[in-house]
């Protein structure tokens, strides 16, 4: 789990010089506006609760759902931090990475397609 703080930098700075100046992905509502804390917030509980159904169902170990889990609250704590001045589209950018990667994460997880 220690190769997300790693991993999100690297991504940014491997992307294309045109969407470095676009600002990077961004997490988009239905009307193609950027997410507010609201809502990035639902994001992340509903990955928490995917990761508790994946632990009711013993599709997650104990261990994997605690890492899981924590990884979770890695990312609301950073977003919390970010948020003070506002987010900036890098930091929105690494917030976005680290919520799919760990959607992704819980999904292989869950389905049997363990890395």
């Amino acid at each position: 789990m220690r190769r997300y703080p790693i991993l999100a930098p690297l991504l940014l700075a491997a992307a294309p010089a045109s969407a470095q100046t676009w600002g990077g992905p961004t997490m988009q509502g239905p009307s193609g506006s950027s997410m507010g804390h609201d809502q990035r917030a639902a994001e992340t509980a509903k990955i928490r609760s995917d990761i508790r159904d994946g632990r009711d169902s013993g599709q997650l170990t104990r261990r994997e759902a605690k890492q899981l889990k924590r990884e979770a609250y890695q990312i609301d704590t950073l977003e919390e931090r970010y948020a003070t001045g506002g987010l900036s589209p890098s930091e929105e950018a690494e917030l976005f990475v680290r919520r799919e990667a760990l959607r992704n994460d819980v999904t292989a997880k869950r389905t049997g397609t363990r890395k």
